[in-house]
């Protein structure tokens, strides 16, 4: 009988669960939904919005393909750190917990694969 709950199986569930997150993220950044514009725009980064939905899908497709999974995993992080440092200091650390539990899930997604 083969056993389907393996480690490597649960880190591409949470590879998908990662990906599913920061690909609606980083379509709504780039499409410019109400709620980026205004968040963006209350910590005077809107000309970057797009940008920003760019490194992160950019990211999120890295991390999928295997060969290349490790530098979507560094880019992800490097982003969700930037979130990190960015709420800490313009939100008075309110919003900090995802991106931290995010950038844990990546690192956790990638490891459990390789």
């Amino acid at each position: 009988m083969k056993k389907y709950i393996t480690l490597k199986n649960f880190g591409w569930l949470l590879t998908v669960l990662v990906t599913f997150m920061l690909g609606m993220s980083g379509v709504s950044k780039i499409v410019g939904t109400e709620e980026m514009v205004k968040n963006f725009t209350y910590m005077n980064l809107l000309p970057y919005l797009a940008l920003l939905g760019v490194v992160e899908l950019s990211g999120v497709v890295m991390l999928c393909i295997p060969k290349t999974s490790k530098y979507g995993a560094v880019l992800l992080s490097s982003y969700l750190s930037g979130a990190v440092a960015i709420h800490m200091a313009m939100m008075g650390g309110t919003g900090v917990l995802v991106p931290i539990i995010l950038g844990l899930a990546v690192w956790s997604a990638y490891c459990l694969r390789s």
